[in-house]
């Protein structure tokens, strides 16, 4: 079943997520198996907030722990909170 996840802090800023995803994503046009979308953009009040749409839970969390969480320990990146859930519906222009 397809999920969205909801990844987000108040001690990220734009340049850490671009140095993570640069990581961990470095051919936009070659995502991550599993990945159906990718979005990103700062958080009112400060910090940064990641929306992401993969095929199932097992795709994303395989991705976090694998890729995303071993980059951002690279990058002495603070700690992100994670909310998921299943994706009833998509609307995409």
């Amino acid at each position: 079943m397809p999920i969205l996840a909801y990844h987000h802090s108040p001690d990220w800023t734009q340049e850490l997520y671009q140095a993570t995803i640069d990581q961990v994503i470095p051919d936009p046009d070659n995502l991550p198996s599993g990945m159906i979308a990718h979005y990103a953009a700062p958080l009112e009040g400060g910090g940064w907030q990641v929306v992401d749409v993969w095929e199932s839970a097992e795709h994303h969390d395989r991705f976090l722990r694998e890729r995303v969480i071993p980059a951002a320990q690279e990058l002495n990146a603070p700690p992100f909170e994670t909310e998921m859930t299943e994706l009833y519906n998509s609307l995409i222009a």
